[in-house]
């Protein structure tokens, strides 16, 4: 008989990580499905693609408004208990919108005001929820396994999410998707509640609330995980994820202008990062993912700007592909290792700055990249965007690599 054990991410030998996947991979689909649902709606109301984009720059900003401050909060507040709050509210936003949609309101004010505060909501979900990684895997070795089974989930849900969206939205209204929505959350509760987490996550911290704002950035900031690892992030945020937002003018421009084109471009992307993660479910410990983050950005780069000057649909799609690959090893294995190398009282607020410092700049990456592709073009654009990514990925294995008084600090770090 064959052992399935090999085959199987370390952390899923733990049976509270068994059950968190079960829950947080329906609400993920959930997740997915009220995104694709709520930009159908905006389009379909308005017309606009400002106001869709508008709707998109809502639901994101909020990473970086308030990542540090819902990392703080982590800290010092019962985890647990929190993270169920900040579901609740999301299971209720769904219920407004669909209400909203049913009683037949046309007003899209009313529909971007819920959806700025899911993004509100969002923002202090993501720091929340991965802060307690370690009281659901009880390891820290297997820290890693578990945020890379996260990110399958996430990336299942990206790929599996939309299609269930887009065969719904052919049956039922909007309003329904979004009550399938709130109705996920339910499952997520269940588990965060069935797993019976120990007391460190149930129980608030009030010696940690008397530590200023200031007082926590120094001490943050001297930490080795985010000092040498946290500035690669934040180039991969601004310039390597617009890619995705430009994607439909990229095809409109230098292939065939169809949307089916651009499903297969972001489809591959994504079917690659589905495959890193699945990868680096399988590993345990830090050495391997250590390795992988000092040269996974030039990777990054390098692809970003290939795909920049390719023109065939076939090569693009194998480009993008090993772009999602690269992406992953770089994002998501800097996450492990930042959680990996810091004390358990500090791994909310540098689980807001990673927020922060990836998802938070995307936004402002896209504005970004949006207003020079304006200027010089689409291609220059992305291989502008690729070089700033290998310049930041350059600079990161010389201090680690040049300085071995950081890297030794860093590897302490992750052994204590």
């Amino acid at each position: 008989m064959p052992n399935w054990r090999l085959w199987m991410p370390p952390a899923l030998e733990k049976p509270r990580v068994r059950v968190y996947v079960s829950g947080h991979i329906v609400s993920v689909l959930g997740n997915w499905v009220q995104q694709v649902a709520l930009s159908w709606l905006v389009y379909r109301l308005t017309g606009s693609v400002f106001l869709l984009g508008l709707t998109g720059f809502l639901l994101n900003i909020s990473y970086l408004l308030f990542g540090g401050v819902a990392g703080s909060l982590s800290d010092r507040l019962p985890r647990l208990q929190f993270l169920i709050a900040i579901d609740v509210a999301l299971a209720s936003l769904s219920v407004v919108l669909a209400l909203l949609v049913f009683s037949g309101v046309t007003d899209i004010n009313a529909y971007l005001i819920v959806a700025a505060l899911i993004g509100v909501a969002n923002g202090f979900e993501m720091p929340v929820r991965q802060s307690l990684f370690k009281d659901i895997v009880e390891d820290k070795h297997l820290l890693s396994s578990a945020i890379a089974l996260s990110a399958v989930v996430f990336n299942v849900g990206r790929m599996l999410g939309p299609a269930i969206a887009g065969t719904l939205l052919l049956f039922v209204s909007e309003g329904w998707c979004f009550v399938i929505n709130a109705l996920s959350y339910v499952a997520i509760i269940c588990a965060l509640i069935v797993m019976k987490l120990p007391e460190s996550a149930r129980i608030a911290h009030p010696a940690r609330a008397k530590i200023s704002l200031r007082e926590s950035l120094v001490t943050v900031g001297a930490l080795p995980g985010v000092r040498y690892l946290l500035p690669t992030v934040v180039a991969l945020g601004l310039f390597a994820t617009p890619y995705v937002a430009l994607m439909p003018s990229l095809v409109a421009t230098s292939y065939d202008g169809l949307s089916s084109t651009v499903g297969l471009l972001m489809g591959s992307s994504g079917l690659g990062a589905l495959c890193s993660a699945t990868y680096l479910s399988m590993q345990p410990g830090y050495n391997k993912q250590l390795r992988l983050m000092s040269v996974a950005p030039l990777f990054v780069g390098l692809l970003l700007i290939c795909f920049a000057w390719s023109r065939s649909v076939v090569l693009s799609m194998g480009l993008l592909a090993a772009l999602g690959i690269a992406m992953m090893l770089s994002s998501n294995t800097t996450n492990a290792l930042l959680q990996q190398s810091v004390p358990d009282e500090w791994r909310g607020r540098v689980i807001g700055l990673y927020a922060m410092a990836f998802a938070g700049t995307a936004p402002l990456g896209n504005l970004l990249s949006g207003s020079m592709a304006e200027k010089i073009g689409l291609p220059l654009t992305l291989t502008f965007n690729g070089l700033m990514v290998i310049a930041a990925g350059l600079i990161a294995r010389y201090r680690l690599h040049h300085h071995p008084e950081a890297l030794r600090s860093l590897m302490r770090s992750l052994r204590a």
